[in-house]
């Protein structure tokens, strides 16, 4: 299935630092398996670190794009909200999607999950 974005709603009652344990496993399916140089792994370690300091202080992580998968993972403002996009209408998002929903219900975090509700796929579409 080709998506644009999915997205993932928490329950009312969540709290960013659910995601204290479950984070380094979501970062690592948009990181991707590739292998990285040095410099690359650092520079990833840190953007993992930057994001789990806010965990940690139940605050939303930052998110980051990764260069390697071509997937970006943001919190959108206002909303107790994860995004997966892409680009482009892809099926890397739906594959990582799974593999994150997966992960999260492995930790028991309330979720919904929907696609394509992003605004600029709104305008996209209706250009066509």
């Amino acid at each position: 299935m080709k998506n644009w974005s999915a997205h993932f709603i928490f329950d009312p009652s969540f709290k960013w630092k659910n995601l204290e344990k479950v984070f380094p496993d979501i970062f690592h399916v948009i990181k991707g398996e590739k292998e990285l140089s040095q410099e690359e792994e650092q520079h990833y370690t840190v953007k993992l670190e930057l994001n789990m300091r806010e965990i940690s202080n139940d605050k939303k992580p930052i998110g980051f794009h990764s260069e390697e998968t071509g997937l970006t993972l943001i919190f959108p403002l206002g909303k107790t909200e994860m995004t997966v996009t892409y680009n482009y209408s892809s099926e890397s998002v739906y594959d990582a999607a799974e593999a994150i929903s997966k992960l999260l219900k492995t930790k028991k975090i309330k979720f919904k999950l929907d696609y394509d509700r992003m605004k600029l796929i709104e305008i996209i579409k209706d250009r066509k």
